[in-house]
């Protein structure tokens, strides 16, 4: 079993300026805009600039900690959301041999 899209949150909570971190088996990740900012109540036309950044890194460490950290970028939409999560599942894939 894979991450789904099911297993993170609606688009909108990256507007907010929220990070979102999972783990799937040994793998951790996060996912946010950058820069992390509260742009729900901008023009599409302000956004512009935006990402959806994804990091990557193994079990046990953190985020602030991890000694390998990858990362990816990608545009701020539904689309964006789900080619982060093909890049995470390729990356558990590399990572555990799966």
């Amino acid at each position: 079993m894979a991450i789904e899209r099911k297993d993170i949150h609606h688009f909108n909570y990256f507007l907010y300026g929220e990070a979102f971190y999972g783990s799937h088996k040994g793998l951790r990740y996060r996912l946010g805009t950058e820069p992390l900012d509260n742009i729900f109540f901008k023009k599409p036309e302000e956004r512009e600039g935006y990402i959806l950044k994804a990091y990557a890194w193994k079990e046990p460490d953190n985020f602030n900690t991890a000694r390998e950290k990858e990362s990816a970028d990608f545009p701020l939409s539904e689309e964006g959301i789900c080619e982060a999560i093909a890049w995470l599942n390729e990356k558990y894939d590399g990572w555990f041999g799966v």
